[in-house]
């Protein structure tokens, strides 16, 4: 039986250390090694790798109060947790870095965060020194003799060194997660052990973990899943979190089956093709216990397929954000079907409110923004007071997301007040891909709105209105966006218009946009 405010009171070291003596023969970790092989970590054999890490950086001069970033794919994801757990364990901070950002988009990530180390690919070192010249490019895998880069503390190597006691502060900086808002710029989430630890608290109640189950994942690194929840959602019930590298359909599959996994979860375009994927060609998924997804929405056919495909796997739907934890409602199997269309009620130890433009509770079955409480809500944002102030207030996270709550405590989701995109479970500013687009000598004007993909939920899409005498190249004008965005925030569609139709206020009118891609132009 978990103890909620005594579990809450640990930092991440403590928490897995407490772990390994109470479950010493669990698997804490099944995670790939930049090396191409898979590692099985017990929760002794954990401790063992965060420890012989922590004696790494301390060898290398990294201290208590240092910020470590992470610029690793999931192929090295046994690196990218072992440089998490180490940092934590000397007191600095972790900062996972996407590894999909443009040039300009890690710039300004590197600049806010000011990482006194950078862990990454031997590539990305000249780049990551290019754009942010103070750090020091800590390098795993092969070194090339010539380029006088430090190489990463491999923990199977280290000498390990007396580290002094660890500051156990459940409330010292833990991460700092980047997420897009309504602005052009990324904000940089704080979470604190002990909010790390709520959103483990939180998702892991929600999803039901239990000791000796196997939670296989594969979002991003640089996302608050692998940690937040995966990890220490894992690490709070006693489960084992097996993290996925990049696979195919087939590889998700196969990994489930050789992993004997018990609990599946993806956003719900990667569960939709692996579905796609068994229906074809069945695999061996009769460990499986229970499904998970989120990050999106499921379509309701799709959940269907999955009750005829895996009858006996019962399906969890979660919401939040990284703000959060990401923890807020589950949709859980014995409400799936009564309840289809809702995204659930509030996760154990959460509180979902409704609420008007003054933070006041609406009435029940009234539309108002989604306010979530809990305690894997963030401390704000890194070095921005005046957006921490207008998110977090009374308590919670404004979702910037619109909907009603009913009688039972469902939450029913209507549409964003913040103009974001969900493509996949990646979420993309409108405004962030507009100011590139308006970098471009020939546009006069720009519009992006989210269009329906039948298989990621949403695509972005461009509505351009060209300089007089200039000509639209769409193909040309893609490729000037990939200079500055990351491939997953490019528009797919694109619609040249003489003008962008507006309200009497010269607001433009993006639900007209999007009713003109509805209908095929």
């Amino acid at each position: 039986m978990i103890d909620p405010a005594s579990v809450l009171r640990l930092s991440v070291p403590q928490l897995v250390a407490r772990r390994a003596a109470e479950h010493p023969n669990e698997i804490a970790l099944s995670v790939h090694s930049v090396r191409g092989r898979r590692d099985r970590l017990t929760y002794p054999q954990l401790v063992a790798r965060m420890e012989a890490t922590a004696s790494g950086f301390a060898a290398l001069g990294l201290r208590s109060g240092d910020r470590i970033a992470v610029f690793l794919e999931n192929s090295a994801g046994r690196e990218a947790f072992f440089t998490a757990l180490g940092a934590l364990r000397i007191g600095a901070a972790v900062v996972p870095l996407n590894t999909r950002y443009a040039d300009e988009e890690l710039g300004h990530a590197l600049a806010l965060a000011d990482p006194v180390a950078v862990v990454c690919t031997a590539a990305s070192a000249e780049r990551i020194k290019r754009l942010h010249p103070a750090t020091r490019p800590l390098i795993v895998g092969d070194v090339p003799a010539e380029s006088g880069f430090e190489i990463w503390p491999e923990p199977l190597d280290v000498e390990e060194v007396a580290l002094p006691p660890e500051d156990a502060d459940p409330d010292r900086l833990g991460c700092l997660l980047f997420t897009s808002g309504t602005t052009a710029r990324s904000k940089a989430v704080m979470h604190s052990h002990s909010t790390m630890i709520g959103a483990g608290l939180s998702c892991g109640a929600a999803l039901g973990l239990r000791p000796g189950d196997l939670y296989q994942a594969g979002w991003p690194f640089f996302t608050s899943s692998p940690m937040n929840l995966g990890a220490t959602g894992c690490w709070v019930f006693g489960a084992g979190f097996v993290f996925e590298e990049p696979l195919d359909n087939r590889g998700r599959l196969r990994l489930i089956a050789s992993e004997r996994t018990t609990y599946y979860h993806g956003v719900p375009s990667v569960v939709h093709f692996m579905i796609d994927e068994f229906a074809r060609r069945p695999t061996d998924v009769s460990s499986l216990r229970r499904l998970g997804y989120g990050g999106s929405a499921m379509p309701p056919e799709v959940i269907r397929t999955i009750a005829e495909l895996w009858p006996n796997v019962e399906q969890v739907q979660i919401y939040g954000m990284t703000e959060s934890g990401p923890a807020g409602t589950r949709l859980e199997p014995d409400r799936m079907w009564d309840k289809l269309g809702s995204i659930g009620t509030a996760m154990p130890f959460c509180e979902i409110l409704a609420v008007d433009e003054d933070v006041r509770e609406v009435p029940r079955g009234t539309t108002g923004e989604v306010l979530i409480k809990g305690p894997g809500v963030a401390k704000g944002y890194f070095k921005n007071p005046e957006a921490t102030a207008e998110a977090f207030v009374q308590g919670g996270i404004r979702t910037g997301d619109v909907g009603s709550i009913d009688e039972e405590g469902f939450l029913f989701f209507s549409d964003r007040k913040k103009d974001i995109i969900n493509r996949g479970g990646l979420k993309i500013a409108s405004v962030a891909v507009e100011e590139v687009l308006y970098r471009h000598p020939a546009v006069r004007e720009a519009a992006v709105v989210a269009v329906p993909h039948p298989d990621l939920g949403e695509d972005v899409a461009a509505c351009i209105v060209a300089k007089p005498e200039a000509r639209i190249d769409t193909d040309e004008l893609g490729g000037f966006c990939a200079r500055y965005l990351a491939d997953y925030a490019r528009p797919r569609r694109w619609l040249v218009l003489d003008e962008l139709p507006k309200n009497p206020m010269g607001k433009i009118l993006k639900k007209d946009l999007r009713a003109r891609f509805a209908e095929g132009a």
